[in-house]
């Protein structure tokens, strides 16, 4: 990674959520430099969240900065607010979703980069989404989900 100074890429919306990405893969935007991990700002809307799944080669941290949510690891769901840092092992269930009747929004990062990725491809998908393509899009990206 080089020493660089950027603005964050436009907003990917999909699931009831909209991402900002800060960094990410250089593939995404060729005006960057690759980092070794992703960074994203989420909002979350209520009813917006992420299935239940597991991220088979990233470690994840998710830092909540407004509202709460209802966060799934491993078997266990706990409600988690501002403030929360919730932390995944690469290849453990995990998985979030916005209960509340106000939007949440949380940082994540991801290493080694290219979670981002994932999100422009889901993103680009037509609504409402073709199971057969989110399978393809899950398979290409090493995401399987496992609840929703």
């Amino acid at each position: 990674m080089k020493t660089a100074i950027f603005t964050p890429s436009a907003s990917l919306s999909f699931s009831n959520m909209k991402t900002r990405v800060i960094a990410g893969t250089a593939d995404a935007n060729p005006s960057r430099t690759d980092a070794p991990y992703t960074v994203m700002e989420m909002r979350i809307g209520t009813g917006g969240g992420a299935p239940a799944h597991r991220s088979l080669d990233e470690d994840k941290t998710f830092i909540v900065l407004e509202g709460a949510l209802e966060f799934q690891t491993g078997e266990t769901v706990q409600r988690v607010s501002a403030g929360a840092v919730v932390t995944v092992a690469p290849g453990d269930v995990h998985g979030f979703n916005n209960c509340e009747d106000a939007d949440a929004r949380m940082l994540l990062v991801a290493a080694p980069a290219r979670h981002d990725a994932f999100f422009r491809a889901m993103a680009a998908l037509p609504v409402p989404h073709d199971v057969e393509a989110v399978r393809r899009i899950c398979e290409r990206y090493r995401q399987v989900i496992v609840g929703m």
